[in-house]
């Protein structure tokens, strides 16, 4: 369902798009991206035939603060898929999705430094820490493993763009189970809203 008709109505009728990007660094004004994972989620679930990873292909040296974190080697990077290759896809991926991500940020420059513009940004760690503050936990573990851990999300391998994706996915869906079990439903504009970076 397109964006616009869904935010006033239940959340399961919008479609997400899950993205997280390994990038050669964290600060979103000068980072360009090695690698992304997506998740698709319609009617609540994920949609495995709507998932994937890609490296991207990057010609310049990786930093070695970088390659540290996600193990993305000099040798793999070169191999990879064309950039415009890869924001094609993306591109119609994200064609009236909402984009999700943890920590939000580093994944909209990305995505603005290919042209593409999200219409609509839920941040999972900033509904996150919302919802932390409601309950009287303002300095509870918001990162990404910190968060699976605290709401039994079986986490799959950190730093890495898909794996990333998938926990972020599985993280969202339980937090807005958790919503739905308090409030009896969740509309896209109350998770636009509370996941509002």
């Amino acid at each position: 369902m397109a964006i616009g008709a869904a935010r006033g109505t239940d959340w399961r009728e919008a479609d997400l798009l899950v993205l997280d990007f390994e990038a050669t660094s964290a600060d979103p004004r000068s980072a360009r991206p090695l690698s992304v994972g997506w998740v698709g989620i319609g009617d609540g679930r994920v949609r495995a035939a709507e998932c994937g990873y890609a490296v991207v292909r990057h010609v310049d040296p990786v930093p070695a603060g970088a390659l540290a974190v996600h193990g993305l080697t000099p040798d793999v990077v070169a191999a990879g898929r064309p950039p415009e290759e890869v924001s094609e896809e993306l591109g119609a991926l994200l064609a009236g999705r909402v984009l999700v991500a943890h920590h939000a940020p580093l994944e909209v420059a990305l995505l603005k430094g290919w042209g593409l513009r999200p219409h609509a940004v839920l941040d999972t760690l900033a509904l996150l820490r919302r919802l932390d503050e409601r309950a009287g936990r303002p300095r509870a573990d918001v990162t990404l493993a910190g968060a699976a851990r605290r709401f039994d999300v079986p986490a799959a391998r950190a730093h890495h763009a898909f794996g990333d994706a998938w926990t972020t996915a599985l993280l969202l869906l339980g937090l807005v189970g958790d919503l739905e079990a308090e409030r009896g439903g969740v509309s896209l504009d109350d998770l636009l809203r509370l996941g509002r970076g």
